[in-house]
């Protein structure tokens, strides 16, 4: 955390380099159902908004998800890591995603003095999807259900918040053309938002400090990471499971014109604001090409 007089210093550059920028910042579910791990993430997210940041919020529910399923007597489904959602499921995600999940973020913001409005990629236009078809992987064909993929985002909505100084919380729902709900992946709405409003960051809180050398380990984090690094790594098999979706959807960000992505862990107290204005950082910075030296 920016603390000493130094620090002031060295961070002077980033806070004027980042002044009406725009941050998207991606949250997985778990973070919603521990107390700490949420004011922790407000407090940072009132600290850059402070500093001249305009923050967008995306958000997972997958755990929650999973708990109202098996509440109502269903058993959550997934293929190949996958959540497949049919009627039940897509029913529960909206009371869930736009629901209790979308609330406990907002309401957890307001206590931390920030002005938010929850909303859907159905609301304003945000998002508008096309339903999955059926694909096939490994030789199977597989129907993924309610699962939509993204066509357009509309970023006026989020901009005339923005600009308003209100942090929009956005849940990851959205419609086709038709106006039929579908389910969409959280981290997919945040690269997709971050694109769209030609954000200066992309942040993902997840439950590892960052892209992990060993697993186990997590002071052997890497913190500076180009794409032809992250191939060597997935192929490696370093980059893996829950990691590999984040870090193809940092790379698509990339190439689309975001700056830099951001892995970051939701334990570490002081993450996005370290990661944002200190020169050491926090977590894992992902780029397209590191620049010679680096």
């Amino acid at each position: 955390m920016v603390a000493h007089i130094p620090d002031l210093y060295s961070a002077a550059p980033y806070i004027e380099r980042f002044d009406k920028s725009v941050f998207v910042i991606k949250i997985g579910g778990e973070v919603l159902s521990n107390p700490s791990q949420l004011h922790s993430l407000v407090r940072q997210v009132r600290v850059l908004n402070q500093l001249g940041v305009h923050p967008v919020l995306v958000h997972g529910a997958g755990t929650q998800l999973d708990a109202a399923l098996k509440k109502a007597g269903h058993t959550p489904e997934k293929l190949h890591g996958r959540r497949v959602t049919d009627k039940e499921t897509l029913e529960l995600a909206a009371q869930v995603f736009r629901g209790s999940a979308n609330l406990t973020l907002v309401g957890a913001l307001r206590q931390g003095h920030l002005k938010a409005i929850g909303l859907s990629g159905v609301d304003g236009d945000v998002l508008t999807l096309r339903r999955r078809p059926p694909v096939e992987i490994d030789g199977q064909k597989v129907d993924f259900g309610h699962v939509g993929d993204p066509v357009s985002v509309d970023p006026s909505a989020l901009r005339t918040l923005v600009d308003a100084d209100i942090v929009p919380v956005v849940c990851s729902l959205g419609c086709d053309r038709e106006g039929n709900l579908l389910n969409v992946n959280a981290d997919t709405v945040a690269c997709e938002i971050a694109v769209a409003m030609k954000a200066a960051k992309l942040m993902f809180v997840t439950d590892k400090p960052g892209i992990l050398h060993d697993p186990k380990d997590d002071e052997s984090i890497y913190s500076l990471l180009d794409a032809k690094e992250c191939e060597e790594l997935t192929r490696e098999g370093i980059i893996a499971g829950g990691m590999l979706p984040k870090v193809h959807n940092a790379m698509d960000a990339l190439r689309r014109g975001v700056a830099s992505v951001h892995i970051v862990g939701a334990n570490e107290p002081d993450a996005l604001v370290e990661e944002t204005f200190t020169n050491q950082g926090c977590g894992t910075m992902l780029v397209l090409k590191k620049e010679k030296g680096e």
